[in-house]
């Protein structure tokens, strides 16, 4: 049976607080259990919460978990505890934890700052802003104001940024947006979240029965607001709708559809679902056993959450919901504003809100992207493209030339217009005068693509972040290295392997690890070791590489099984080719290299080929993806198709002609690339495919049979092209 898979664990470390917002879904809504709980978790349920979480991560394979500390009010146990527990947990657990709490910040000072910061504790704080806006909601026990003390903690966080998360703020409509982004904006907050106020069909948003469009106004304007006048405050929950809108992966569990994924622990050790389902009944979190009697992987496969999941799952929505045009988006909105009398088989009580809202910005992005069309006038495919010549790397030659020409011109008008941005740098005036062909050659560096792309956007008052959030820095600084490559140019065809590059790198701030230099010289000749294993198979897909890719960069995943071999490309460093090279203290199999660079190779053909004619019709849907457990946007998966069609030709070789070792590894490739393409090909049938795409799916599906035993079905599909092996 398909279980939940938790990852994230939400522990409740103390069971009162020293404020009584007055939205607060722990104490002022249906659930009251609160009462009842102890008021500080004991050493003993968190050893034992300890022990349970690493039995868990051996038995799901989990490699990489969080833990939040949370209340009440989680300092109210002492920062110095929360460090002995965070020392428990890791000591215990053989993955990495990464540990958070969710504070008020009433008693954060500099000695418990200092106390979770050192324990490597990030802090997550609660501020609704200002303190007209904080003092509507946020008081102490006797009616006191929370703002000073709440406002002092946030700026000591600034002094601790390796610590500080974000702040999260709960949505008074009665203040404007200007006034919290004003008030927001003079803080250098890692990441600002707005929240509805928790409501239900049985309790409706406060205000709203008076004015049925507070909400919806409220929402549109500060979405225009942060647009144009505060995009540089990454704001997790526009960002996460303009993703949706834009048919990529929701980051919030309140749009799109997902699965559940968190566990949360009370102070009396018994497991719990979503903490803000106490908003809609009493005991609506209770799941059964205790960290001291229950494995957590008996409460994965639990009734109560299996059916948590249906309900995240389009099948569990309510008819109006399942017929609504923004489904795919709105995913039928946050599980607990479903509730009322049909339990949670209903539209969320801000389902207004979010047709508006969603309707807003998809409104908004579509000037965006017509603004774009208009600007950029790029050239459609001529009349002659042959889309069977241009996948195989045989036929390819006129087709893929058109392709890199179109994409050199770009790269050299990017390059000039960037250049032109910085008059009178000297590094930038010896570019400028070089010779067309070596400026073209400098132009196409996957690296000088992004960085002058960067710069111009910069330049445009941008705000530019890495994939894991930070900050990026446009530094002319990166023209000393595209000089020193201009000098060192050399005319042999080769991948600049390795290479110490920023602008390869920075795209992704933290969230890859590049290998050190320790790896390069050792990598460059697995690199030729694994080129030559495509040139003895198929001279022209090598050649046809080498034309479209120009530097290899060795990254490697230390969350990942160290069995895993793990490879990616993407657009914004077009060229660049990312995979690892080792397993554990090991290099990889040339065979397995070979595999990756062919991989990453056709994803890059690929998006050649959509820079001038897209292969799927502007839409949100996520789809299932045979190769990957979350769900995908339909190009995703067409991607897939296309690398994973030319990756079965490879291993066809290698079970045919390749070295005995790796016969038995290419029958078990073959077969479980066999099998995904028929499920991916199935799901393609109900994607919104361009006519390109339908052409291109059709092409891939004749090859995803070659080689195959003549039956009816291969006999139908078989194209009148030369088998490849």
């Amino acid at each position: 049976m398909d279980v939940a898979k938790f990852s994230s664990f939400l522990v409740k470390v103390t069971s009162r607080c020293n404020l009584d917002c007055d939205y607060c879904y722990v104490y002022h809504h249906a659930d009251q259990s609160w009462r009842s709980l102890p008021k500080l978790l004991s050493i003993k349920h968190l050893k034992f919460f300890a022990k349970r979480l690493e039995d868990y991560t051996k038995e799901s394979n989990l490699k990489h978990c969080t833990v939040v500390f949370h209340g009440g009010e989680p300092l109210l146990a002492g920062a110095q505890k929360l460090a002995d527990f965070s020392e428990i947990l890791r000591s215990v657990c053989s993955i990495p934890v990464d540990i958070s709490l969710q504070t008020n910040g009433l008693l954060l000072d500099e000695q418990a700052l200092t106390i979770l910061a050192d324990a490597d504790i990030s802090i997550s704080l609660s501020l609704d802003g200002p303190k007209t806006a904080n003092d509507k909601h946020r008081l102490t026990r006797k009616g006191q104001s929370s703002f000073d003390k709440t406002e002092k903690a946030l700026k000591l966080l600034q002094n601790h940024p390796e610590a500080f998360t974000g702040v999260i703020a709960v949505i008074d409509a009665s203040t404007s947006p200007d006034e919290l982004f004003e008030y927001f904006d003079r803080f250098q907050i890692p990441r600002l979240d707005f929240l509805l106020p928790d409501a239900n069909w049985f309790r409706q948003p406060p205000g709203r029965n008076q004015d049925p469009g507070l909400y919806e106004q409220w929402l549109v304007k500060a979405f225009d607001v942060w647009l144009d006048r505060y995009a540089h405050i990454p704001l997790r929950t526009f960002e996460a709708l303009l993703d949706v809108c834009a048919g990529l992966p929701s980051s919030t569990d309140a749009f799109g559809f997902g699965d559940v994924s968190l566990l949360s622990i009370e102070t009396d050790g018994s497991y719990h679902d979503l903490d803000v389902l106490k908003i809609t009944q009493e005991g609506a979190t209770r799941l059964f056993g205790n960290v001291l009697d229950t494995p957590i992987a008996d409460v994965a496969c639990s009734a109560p959450i299996q059916k948590h999941r249906e309900y995240l799952s389009k099948d569990g929505l309510s008819v109006t919901c399942q017929s609504c045009e923004i489904v795919e988006i709105c995913g039928g909105g946050s599980l607990p504003h479903r509730f009322g009398e049909n339990g949670f088989v209903n539209p969320t009580v801000y389902c207004n809100e979010m047709k508006r809202l969603i309707g807003h910005i998809s409104d908004r992005l579509q000037e965006h992207l017509d603004d774009i069309s208009d600007e950029s006038d790029v050239e459609p495919l001529p009349e002659e493209f042959d889309l069977a010549c241009y996948e195989r790397a045989e036929m390819s030659a006129a087709s893929m030339t058109w392709l890199a020409n179109s994409a050199e011109i770009d790269a050299v008008t990017h390059l000039r217009s960037a250049l032109s941005l910085l008059p009178g740098n000297e590094q930038a005036l010896r570019l400028a005068s070089l010779p067309e062909a070596l400026f073209s050659w400098i132009a196409l560096h996957p690296g000088t693509i992004a960085w002058s792309s960067a710069l111009i956007a910069q330049q445009c008052g941008q705000t530019l972040s890495a994939v894991d959030g930070s900050a990026i820095d446009v530094s002319p600084a990166y023209l000393d290295l595209l000089v020193e490559l201009a000098d060192s140019f050399d005319d042999d065809q080769s991948f600049d392997v390795g290479r110490d590059d920023q602008w390869l790198r920075a795209p992704f701030g933290g969230a890859i690890f590049f290998e050190g230099a320790e790896l390069t010289f050792e990598g460059r000749a697995l690199v030729n070791s694994a080129m030559a294993i495509v040139r003895d198979w198929r001279p022209a897909l090598a050649e046809e590489m080498m034309d479209v890719c120009r530097a290899v960069q060795f990254v490697r995943d230390p969350a990942a099984d160290p069995s895993k071999i793990v490879s990616f490309s993407d657009n914004s460093v077009p060229g660049a080719l990312y995979v690892s090279i080792s397993q554990g203290d090991y290099l990889i199999d040339p065979y397995d290299l070979a595999d990756s660079l062919i991989h990453e190779h056709r994803h890059q053909k690929l998006y050649l080929l959509e820079r001038h004619a897209p292969t799927i019709e502007r839409t949100a849907a996520q789809v299932v993806s045979p190769w990957r457990e979350d769900l995908r946007p339909p190009s995703g998966l067409l991607h897939a198709v296309f690398v994973f069609v030319e990756l079965r030709r490879f291993w066809m070789h290698v079970r045919d002609r390749g070295p005995a070792n790796m016969k038995s590894r290419a029958v078990n490739q073959i077969a479980d690339t066999d099998s995904n393409l028929k499920k991916a090909f199935a799901t393609l049938r109900g994607c919104p495919l361009t006519d390109v795409g339908q052409t291109l799916v059709m092409l891939l599906r004749r090859a995803a049979v070659e080689g195959k035993k003549s039956d009816e079905h291969v006999t139908h599909f078989a194209p009148n092209l030369p088998v490849i092996y």
